[in-house]
């Protein structure tokens, strides 16, 4: 993939001299052309290099051309599905040779294909219908090797700096990956999910068919709704509504429950407009957060809310989200940065996209993207805590949703994390 873009960038670039035209990284590495192929190659690879794809997608409209948007839309829709026989090779392993005599109907064309598995529509003869997540065959084996080379390619491009603990990331990335592909761990993620959040009538969670579970293949109730992608679509009242319980939930995981589901793909979720309900579908990516964490975090949100430079410093050194060996320039942005952030926590309701508090803080940070100093290394559990946020805040900035920010803050930031 590497050699074709830098092939499709030489020649972008060429192209331009010859037309007298000044040539730049937007116009020559930013096209519709290489966006194609990085969404192409990386849903092939799936796994791990799928996973950096989606993170990459989240909201491509704000730093990248909006042209990429619907192209990198199609690593949150899905990799490539297995080939049939491939699918019969786990079916009837896991399952042994006769297990069409359980179904009325089961679609061999998936309806949804993820970084580590496939999603199949199914029909028990009893009628119930499920969705049923059949693992590619052999990928955890793959996790080690994609991880591997991620790291190499990091270290070779130069990008990251000594003092930067990348092994250490790395290898709790793997030890994460896998356990996204142990489905008997994510039932049990599924399970305690459904304990934490009770009888919260907003968030609707499958049942499992508990008989057509193991490692590889997990079955749960099929839920019809509508891909989170079109929530912008919807009207004003709904994308609040809708987005006021998804930062809720994020914010009771983080503080009250220390426990989360970190990856904020949209593929995760499904708008059920009917019932004005959300249905929340992969467990996979779960995480328990240590109460050191919690109260760093708490630490840090009562310093945004004060607007407490101090405060907000302090935290982020405690986070590994700053260093004290960081040059002082450096140190400032940061935390000046983190004030700027701070100004949706100072009014009752906020509108990230009218505000452009998204592009303001992306210009006021530029100057760290180009600054090897400007590294740090974060616990493992804050990169996952700091995915989990950055996913909603990118969602509601996206769908333009007034939100409430401050009233939800101010809930817990009293409270003592359970």
């Amino acid at each position: 993939m590497a050699a074709k873009l830098t092939g499709a960038v030489i020649s972008n670039t060429t192209s331009q001299l010859l037309s007298a035209k000044r040539p730049t990284l937007q116009n020559t590495l930013l096209t519709n052309d290489n966006a194609q192929s990085i969404t192409q190659q990386l849903a092939q690879m799936r796994g791990a290099a799928m996973k950096v794809g989606q993170m990459l997608s989240m909201d491509a409209g704000e730093f990248l051309p909006a042209e990429w948007e619907p192209i990198l839309a199609q690593l949150r829709q899905g990799a490539d599905s297995m080939p049939k026989d491939q699918l019969l090779y786990m079916l009837n392993n896991h399952w042994g040779q006769d297990w069409q005599t359980q179904f009325e109907y089961f679609s061999f064309e998936p309806i949804a294909s993820a970084s580590i598995g496939q999603v199949h529509k199914a029909r028990l003869k009893g009628g119930r219908e499920l969705a049923i997540k059949v693992q590619y065959p052999n990928i955890a084996k793959s996790i080690d090797s994609d991880i591997n080379n991620l790291g190499r390619l990091l270290k070779l491009s130069g990008v990251i700096p000594p003092q930067f603990d990348l092994n250490h990331l790395l290898e709790e990335a793997k030890k994460q990956l896998k356990k996204e592909a142990n489905y008997i761990e994510e039932r049990a993620y599924l399970a305690k999910y459904k304990d934490l959040l009770g009888k919260q009538s907003i968030f609707v969670i499958p049942d499992i068919e508990a008989s057509l579970c193991n490692e590889f293949i997990l079955a749960m109730e099929f839920i019809d709704g509508q891909s989170l992608d079109t929530l912008g679509q919807q009207p004003q009242a709904y994308i609040d509504k809708t987005m006021q319980a998804l930062i809720t939930l994020t914010l009771d995981e983080l503080f009250s429950h220390g426990f989360m589901q970190s990856d904020p793909n949209f593929a995760n979720f499904l708008l059920l407009p009917s019932t004005g309900q959300i249905a929340l579908l992969d467990f996979g990516a779960c995480c328990e957060i240590s109460p050191k964490t919690q109260t760093t975090y708490r630490r840090m949100a009562s310093g945004m809310q004060a607007q407490d430079t101090n405060e907000m410093k302090a935290s982020l050194l405690d986070l590994g989200l700053l260093r004290n060996d960081m040059p002082n320039d450096i140190i400032t942005t940061v935390v000046d940065a983190s004030m700027t952030a701070s100004e949706c926590l100072q009014v009752d309701s906020y509108n990230l996209k009218k505000e452009n508090l998204i592009q303001r803080l992306y210009k006021q940070t530029q100057s760290l993207m180009r600054n090897k100093n400007a590294v740090a290394s974060p616990d493992f559990d804050t990169a996952l805590v700091n995915r989990k946020i950055s996913g909603m805040i990118l969602l509601a900035n996206r769908v333009s949703a007034n939100i409430k920010l401050k009233q939800l803050l101010a809930q817990h930031l009293t409270k003592p994390a359970k």
